[in-house]
């Protein structure tokens, strides 16, 4: 049991690195919209989606040793409870430094967000300003859209 134990309060401690990694990511996904540098965002959000599917892993590895130590549904603040002794202190300081990092992403993530929607509403003023047709709104094409005629490929030819 100790040794499940310890193996799921490293996993939380990956977990811990993975949302610091994040909230790093959307700090400089910010410093890129606000310098309008479209490849630096570019890039930041490629190195988002990364570190997204290592996340989903985490999750399931996750699922499975909270199944193996009888701890579903225990929510992250009370596990320490449900540790072996010698090990609660780690528990407990595992939880909180995770619960930090949570909130620090959370809050990162919310100012860029918020700052990618700001420049967004700002690219839509501009186009409209200049006799762009905003109503289509932002997006991808409709389904039925065609390209134009010069970029249509007769492939009977």
């Amino acid at each position: 049991m100790e040794e499940r134990c310890t193996a799921y309060l490293s996993l939380l401690e990956e977990l811990q690195t993975s949302l610091d990694r994040l909230s790093e990511l959307a700090r400089q996904k910010i410093d890129a919209v606000r310098r309008d540098d479209l490849l630096a965002l570019d890039e930041v959000m490629k190195e988002e989606q990364v570190l997204s599917l290592s996340l989903r892993s985490l999750e399931q590895r996750r699922g499975r040793l909270l199944a193996e130590l009888g701890l579903d549904g225990v929510p992250l603040s009370g596990l320490a409870a449900r540790f072996p002794a010698q090990l609660q202190p780690r528990a407990t300081q595992t939880v909180r430094a995770l619960q930090r990092s949570y909130e620090s992403y959370r809050t990162a993530s919310e100012v860029a967000r918020s700052t990618l929607e700001c420049n967004l509403h700002e690219i839509e003023k501009i186009i409209a300003a200049h006799g762009g047709d905003s109503a289509r709104g932002v997006g991808y094409l409709p389904p039925d859209a065609q390209p134009p005629k010069n970029m249509q490929t007769d492939f009977r030819a």
